[in-house]
């Protein structure tokens, strides 16, 4: 497969734009246009609908843009271990981080990160558990933190700490200044939880479904901030982390009460087995683990 033109589809499929493409690659429309169509007819796959509006990936398409970015990603970390040497540090490192701790990760890593390599580049990418392993698994990350993953045998886990969940309400309804709530009593609060494509929802199911506890879902919320404020608006309670109240996002008058027996939340810190892990990821998750919040709970 020709990079040059697996670049030119994923430039045109996540711009849905052929004349976009070409301004952001530097090349003519009538070119970018020519090297999709050659992949196609490589592949003998349709990857993309034209239509007066732009353009629109087919099914086939979206998996080649999903494993394309991993590819490219691959190739630009082979080509800087080849100019550099194993032991240099010199490239870029990308990692993901769920929402809830990018806010308080993001910052301190940076920081550091510059600090010690002012030449080399920093991608943070902040997202669920999901697709932040998805997305591990096809090599576009190098380092991702991730909520009670799923098993993977081409990702190599080292747990951080495990903390509980917490129901999170308004801090003015009564459950609020209770020291905890029984997990049994979850059924008789409408819910704000994220769907089940989402590890923590299957987490939270899991849990109550082993003591017959049946949920009362209203919304199927997948980014904390909004099940933050939709839960502050009074439309419903959600079941978090405690440290998600901790963010400088988060809407006042939210309070967290633990759940009782606990759900565990199991954070882990995630890296591939199948790509290749340079001096410089190896040296950023050494940084990462570093941060305060981490060290003081590794401690």
């Amino acid at each position: 497969m020709d990079l040059k033109k697996l670049r030119s589809f994923i430039r045109v499929a996540e711009q849905s734009s052929f004349s976009q493409a070409a301004q952001t690659l530097d090349q003519s429309q009538s070119m970018v246009s020519r090297q999709v169509r050659q992949l196609e007819l490589e592949l003998g796959k349709t990857l993309l609908k034209r239509n007066g509006r732009g353009v629109t990936l087919t099914a086939e398409g979206r998996q080649l843009l999903e494993h394309g970015k991993g590819i490219l990603r691959q190739v630009e970390i082979a080509e800087q271990a080849l100019s550099t040497g194993d032991g240099i540090y010199q490239g870029k490192v990308t990692v993901g981080m769920p929402p809830t701790l990018g806010k308080l990760l993001t910052v301190g890593l940076v920081t550091d990160f510059l600090a010690e390599f002012p030449d080399c580049s920093l991608a943070i990418t902040e997202n669920l558990t999901y697709w932040l392993q998805k997305r591990l698994i096809l090599g576009e990350l190098d380092i991702a933190i991730l909520y009670n993953p799923s098993p993977e045998r081409s990702l190599k886990y080292q747990h951080l700490w495990t903390e509980k969940l917490c129901l999170i309400a308004p801090s003015h309804s009564p459950v609020a200044s209770n020291k905890n709530i029984p997990l049994r009593e979850l059924s008789t609060y409408p819910l704000i939880i994220p769907n089940r494509q989402q590890m923590l929802r299957n987490l939270v199911e899991i849990e109550c479904a082993r003591h017959d506890v049946s949920l009362n879902v209203v919304l199927e919320i997948d980014t904390v901030p909004s099940m933050l404020g939709l839960v502050s608006r009074g439309f419903g309670y959600a079941v978090l982390p405690a440290n998600s109240l901790e963010v400088d996002y988060r809407p006042e008058g939210l309070t967290a009460v633990p759940i009782t027996p606990p759900i565990l939340n199991r954070v882990i810190l995630a890296t591939s087995n199948q790509h290749h892990f340079s001096s410089l990821a190896q040296r950023t998750m050494e940084l990462l683990v570093q941060q305060r919040i981490i060290s003081q709970r590794l401690s």
